[in-house]
């Protein structure tokens, strides 16, 4: 028997499911926040039913939506209303009559009337699409009793169905009564606010082509108007607030305008005030960008997130690898309004009232499908990380995209003042929109990493989508801070050659007016004037000066693109070399009088391989631009080792004088290495320029102090005179002479600067000793970072 009974139970059985009644109020309580959203919910459903009209009406113990929208039939009811969570509006993407994108998702929209009060009335007129009979449909949803049954099986709402005249217009009205605590004290001002910026899409700003350029739009769609106030509607349009709203806009200094098609085609502009052309135009493909879609490459923002831990977990999104595609069209409108004199001249406001103006109706929110998403709309919302970035005091871009078409001059981003990061602007200068517009369901995705809400509809749900478009986004804003340090610069730029042409100018005219004065004794006067005309001489030698530097510089940063293509040209050259030195060697067994030249030749051929080895090595680590850790002297071998030839030459010892495991600095190394190089090539160059016998010696010391690696370069060269130890920093500046007065054939007076940028650039010093150490003349001193893991 008791076999028998196992047997039995080995049986295959069936479990169901079973869902308390309670799961309404929890929903009602779980997916809406606050009043302002669960009224926004209510108006989108009117929107999906292709309402031209949505009227909501605030009484103290009532609330009531109304809209003149086709309405609910009986089917509808039971097939759509009374099915929780329903998918007919994940498959229904746009609106029975006017094709609108549904604004709607998910099914459960209606539980914000339940977290609005505790009794619904659902009051619905529509046109049965068979029969043509147009009823009325009345239901009764009591939420609290509703909640105190056993189940949801259990639940029965009672409503009649009943036949009305042809006169009677369609459309729904929901009653809400017994008010939730606090609901029923809302003011309908405050109410009207927060709602209107909730469904105001573009709020002024341009609006997207991709819901009216779809084929399935439909002409004759009368728009949606929402109606708080019963004066709204006699308000007139274009009312006066509208006329401020484009006034204020129309007067941006910067902005931004972006499409992104759904297979990730970009169209990128940005617009400059006072000039009616784009200053940028590109087109460009997301996925032939290489963008890091697998790799997580983003920077970490330690400071704190949105107010209400929604949307952005920076920590998290920052870190989700991007998604390839978006799987909805992206229509960006982000204008820049700094506070500058003279940024609202002509309104019809003042400067004050316009921005004030801004701050209360600014925001750089998302909008899906002609909504906008609560999460991102607040003006305290830095789901962007944009104030995270003022207060760290960010230097480097944060979207991948920026630093593909805006790559920073590391001299740039070592200079606050021309650093383009730190004009980023804050969100207070910031008025945009970012139109999407997301599908509800898509069968041929197999994962989620597309962007689609989340239950609540506050918020996208955080995946490589959102963070794709988190990118875009951010690189908009970017963009705006490049173009505004750049176009600033050159206004300062041309506003200091425009004095320096005045003074020019100035000091000519007071010299040809003194020479003429006969009130000045002739002796005096002749004195003036030649001090005059040496300062003017002066003037003119530092203006030249400023140009060809700036000339040569430009130049000088041409000439790394040749090199790149010398290096190939090289490795042919170095090969036909290499077989004629074999076959000179050949010659010479047979022409001993050959085997001078044979060797001379098999010495310059190592000398040169060795060179190009170095330009390998070189060019490999420089494609690495990342900070890394490595042992400094092995590093110091290597970049000295391509110049042992020369330095042999000329007699020149180098030696090293650093622990073999002592920790280099915390940058990259074609950074290292070329910060060695510079200051070895510009001592050999100074040691062979030496007269006499002197011995020809150049040593460079390594060690660590604290958190700082330090490496000194001291030679026996000719020194450096007191009253150029501030010259040698600028560009084209040298103490050697010219090429040909040089023995190295060398010296374009770049060494020293280059690598004061460098150094600079990672948080670094370079310093001329006041007194080499003993033995040595001239000694340069640097100090760079050293990684957490290597300080003492």
């Amino acid at each position: 028997m008791a076999t028998k009974a196992l047997a039995a139970s080995k049986k295959m059985r069936k479990a169901h499911f079973h869902i308390d009644a309670a799961l309404f109020e929890e929903l009602g309580e779980r997916l809406v926040s606050r009043p302002e959203i669960a009224l926004a919910e209510l108006i989108k459903n009117a929107y999906d039913a292709d309402a031209a009209r949505c009227r909501i009406r605030i009484a103290p113990e009532q609330i009531e939506v109304s809209d003149n929208g086709h309405g609910l039939t009986e089917g509808e009811f039971l097939g759509n209303w009374m099915v929780v969570s329903t998918q007919v509006k994940g498959k229904q993407r746009f609106s029975r009559r006017y094709l609108r994108p549904m604004a709607g998702s998910k099914g459960v929209g209606r539980f914000s009337a339940r977290f609005l009060g505790s009794h619904l009335e659902l009051d619905s007129v529509s046109i049965d699409p068979v029969s043509k009979q147009r009823t009325r449909l009345v239901a009764q949803f009591d939420w609290k009793a509703i909640s105190r049954a056993q189940s949801i099986e259990a639940v029965i709402i009672p409503y009649t169905v009943t036949a009305v005249d042809d006169g009677v217009r369609t459309g729904t009205t929901l009653r809400i009564t017994q008010l939730r605590e606090g609901v029923d004290a809302l003011a309908t001002d405050r109410v009207k606010t927060d709602v209107l910026r909730l469904i105001d899409p573009s709020g002024g700003l341009e609006r997207p082509q991709f819901h009216q350029s779809t084929q399935r739009a439909k002409k004759g769609d009368p728009g949606f108007q929402v109606v708080i106030h019963e004066s709204d509607e006699d308000e007139g349009s274009p009312a006066e607030a509208t006329d401020v709203a484009k006034a204020v806009l129309a007067a941006y200094t910067g902005r931004v305008r972006m499409e992104v098609d759904e297979d990730g085609q970009v169209d990128f502009k940005v617009y400059w005030r006072g000039q009616d052309a784009p200053i940028e135009n590109k087109r460009f493909s997301l996925r032939r960008l290489a963008l890091p879609f697998t790799a997580a490459r983003f920077a970490k923002h330690d400071g704190p997130v949105d107010h209400r831990g929604v949307p952005m977990e920076l920590e998290r999104i920052q870190h989700l690898p991007l998604a390839p595609k978006l799987n909805s069209p992206v229509f960006i409108d982000l204008r820049f309004f700094p506070k500058r004199k003279g940024a609202f001249q002509g309104l019809p406001v003042n400067g004050v009232q316009a921005q004030s103006w801004l701050k209360d109706h600014g925001s750089f929110a998302v909008v899906d499908n002609q909504f906008v998403m609560p999460a991102y709309a607040d003006q305290d919302s830095d789901w962007l990380a944009i104030e995270t970035s003022k207060s760290h005091n960010e230097r480097s871009w944060q979207s991948v995209l920026t630093p593909v078409w805006y790559p920073m001059d590391p001299a740039d981003k070592a200079n606050p003042q021309r650093n383009p990061m730190l004009a980023l602007p804050r969100m207070t200068q910031l008025f945009g929109r970012v139109h999407i517009s997301t599908q509800k369901r898509l069968d041929d995705v197999d994962d989620d990493s597309w962007l689609q809400p989340n239950m609540d509809r506050e918020s996208l749900r955080a995946n490589g989508a959102l963070n794709l478009l988190w990118h875009l986004c951010r690189f908009a804003a970017e963009a705006l801070a490049h173009f505004d340090r750049k176009l600033r610069l050159e206004e300062k730029e041309a506003a200091e050659r425009d004095a320096q042409r005045e003074a020019r100018t100035a000091l000519s005219a007071a010299i040809a007016e003194i020479k003429t004065s006969t009130q000045i004794e002739p002796a005096y006067r002749e004195k003036v004037v030649q001090q005059l005309k040496a300062a003017q001489t002066r003037l003119q030698e530092a203006d030249e000066y400023q140009q060809e530097a700036r000339i040569s510089l430009e130049l000088m940063s041409l000439m790394g693109v040749m090199a790149g293509f010398m290096t190939h040209e090289f490795e042919k050259a170095l090969a036909t070399m290499q077989r004629i030195t074999r076959g000179a060697r050949t010659l010479a067994k047979r022409e001993p009088s050959l085997k001078e030249a044979a060797d001379k030749l098999a010495e310059n051929e190592r000398t040169l391989a060795n060179y190009l080895e170095y330009m390998r090595l070189f060019a490999e680590k420089a494609r690495i631009p990342a900070p890394e850790r490595f042992k400094a002297r092995a590093q110091l071998t290597v970049a000295t080792h391509a110049l042992e030839s020369l330095a042999a030459d000329h007699g020149i010892s180098i030696t090293i004088a650093a622990d073999a495991k002592l920790p280099g600095p915390y940058v990259p190394v074609a950074a290292y290495h070329g910060v060695v190089v510079n200051l070895v090539s510009n001592a050999m160059k100074a040691v062979v320029a030496r007269i006499g016998k002197a011995e020809r010696k150049i040593r460079l010391f390594a060690t660590n102090e604290g958190n700082r690696h330090i490496l000194v370069c001291a030679d026996t060269g000719i020194g450096i005179p007191e009253y150029l130890r501030e010259r040698i920093w600028d560009p084209l500046f040298t103490t050697t002479g010219s090429s040909e007065d040089n023995p190295l054939a060398s010296g374009l007076g770049l060494g020293l600067s280059v690598v004061q940028r460098v150094v600079k650039r990672f948080d670094g010093r370079i310093e001329l000793l006041k007194e080499a150490p003993p033995g040595y003349i001239t000694a340069f001193r640097v100090t760079l970072p050293l990684a957490e893991q290597d300080q003492a």
